[in-house]
């Protein structure tokens, strides 16, 4: 975990005890006759409780108190610590918390642990083996994934796919962040029932064995490890990831605290609800509470605000820096589902023309949110229709295909999928690269 989010009261003692100069710490010596460990003890108390019931904003992590100014942090420990001592704090508290330099091959065993772990190996499958193979494993930790496509694609349908294998493969928990209502509990266990002959129960006798109740057992391993927030605003998403990090750290402590009381998943005729830790947030849809707040338009109108642009790009890099702090700081994968952006192609004839293509090689196509959104982004899968996506109400199984448009392992590729009882299913007929 990020040093980041250590509290204030866990810094080392040394951080207070080199704080004060030497004639206000000999003249604080003369004042308390126990010694200097009482001395270095009240000043941190006094330190701590002042940051703590600070009238702006209570601050308790060393993120928070980094945020200040030297003056900033006078303003508030004022008599406690004089300016110079203020910056001595910060000085400090960088010192004790800088991050140290880590070869390459560090890095990648924090997020490969191999061995040590050996049911997580830094990716999260999608159940999808081209996918997979294309991204070594499925989607990365530590960085956000973006899903994006039409309607009626699949996205949804991938997202909480994913969930339920993170569980059965007991990779890990998620949280589901549903903006526009269409998380289905429903869904998640059709998919969790179908999925067990994906995870080895392919044995049509073993698998009859498995009674109703076992069946529910199955579906509650899964539901016990999702968590939904459903919400419509920017602001509630905002606020809700500033309370993921609490989430994240008790849902974490009770996985440890199972692992360590000795109880299992055990095997199919055995299953105890298990909580795992997090591993897998999920935004279904990004767009959605962006689009209902900000109302941009080319020509003024009584609903567009002149700084509706700035604040609307404000928001969106606030939501991509707090995900990629919780990827970081919990070794997690961020998946998030974007909608169509309205496109354009170049002019022809001194008139603009409508782009609808899902080709993303040709600069016309972008999803939702713009260029603003996109670099925050370090894998992009497209879904799209293979054929009029229209006529797709009428038509059962319809093929769509997959593309991986941008990751930092893969070269674009793509493939045919399909969506079914068992959620999104791949066709193989091969990979085609580029």
């Amino acid at each position: 975990m990020s040093t980041n989010v250590l509290l204030l009261s866990s810094l080392h003692m040394s951080v207070f005890q080199d704080l004060l100069h030497q004639p206000r710490l000999a003249m604080k010596l003369q004042e308390t006759p126990d010694g200097g460990e009482c001395v270095v003890e009240k000043l941190r108390q006094q330190i701590l409780s002042k940051l703590k019931n600070n009238a702006g904003q209570s601050i308790t992590t060393v993120r928070d108190i980094l945020k200040l100014s030297p003056t900033a942090l006078l303003h508030i420990l004022d008599p406690c610590l004089t300016y110079v001592e203020c910056m001595r704090l910060i000085e400090l508290i960088h010192h004790f918390c800088a991050v140290p330099s880590v070869t390459a091959l560090k890095i990648m065993q924090k997020t490969n642990p191999g061995e040590s772990a050996p049911s997580f190996n830094g990716k999260l499958s999608t159940g999808l083996p081209t996918l997979d193979m294309q991204l070594h494993g499925g989607f990365p930790i530590c960085s956000i994934t973006e899903i994006v496509g039409r309607a009626g694609v699949g996205k949804t349908h991938l997202s909480q796919q994913l969930c339920v294998l993170a569980a059965l493969s007991e990779q890990g928990g998620s949280i589901y962040i549903d903006t526009e209502k269409k998380m289905s509990v429903l869904r998640l266990k059709e998919i969790t029932l179908e999925r067990t002959n994906v995870l080895g129960v392919n044995d049509r006798r073993k698998r009859a064995a498995i009674d109703m109740t076992k069946e529910r057992d199955l579906a509650e391993k899964v539901l016990e490890n999702v968590t939904v927030h459903s919400l419509l605003s920017t602001r509630e998403l905002l606020d809700t990831l500033d309370q993921l990090e609490k989430e994240i750290k008790h849902r974490n402590l009770e996985a440890e605290e199972h692992k360590h009381s000795g109880d299992s998943y055990g095997s199919y005729n055995s299953l105890p609800i298990n909580r795992l830790p997090v591993r897998l947030i999920i935004i279904d849809s990004i767009a959605a509470p962006i689009r209902r707040d900000y109302v941009i338009t080319s020509a003024p109108s009584k609903t567009s605000s002149p700084n509706a642009a700035i604040q609307r790009a404000t928001a969106i890099f606030q939501i991509a820096r707090k995900l990629k702090q919780l990827a970081d700081d919990f070794q997690l994968a961020v998946v998030v589902v974007n909608q169509v952006g309205t496109g354009f192609s170049s002019h022809s004839g001194g008139n603009r023309q409508r782009n609808d293509t899902l080709d993303t090689t040709d600069g016309e196509f972008t999803g939702s949110l713009g260029t603003a959104w996109q670099y925050c982004v370090s894998t992009r899968i497209s879904l799209e229709h293979e054929e009029d996506a229209h006529k797709l109400y009428q038509m059962q199984n319809q093929t769509r295909k997959a593309v991986i448009t941008k990751s930092l392992v893969s070269k674009k590729a793509h493939f045919k999928y399909e969506v079914t009882k068992q959620g999104v299913r791949e066709l193989l007929m091969g990979t085609q690269t580029c």
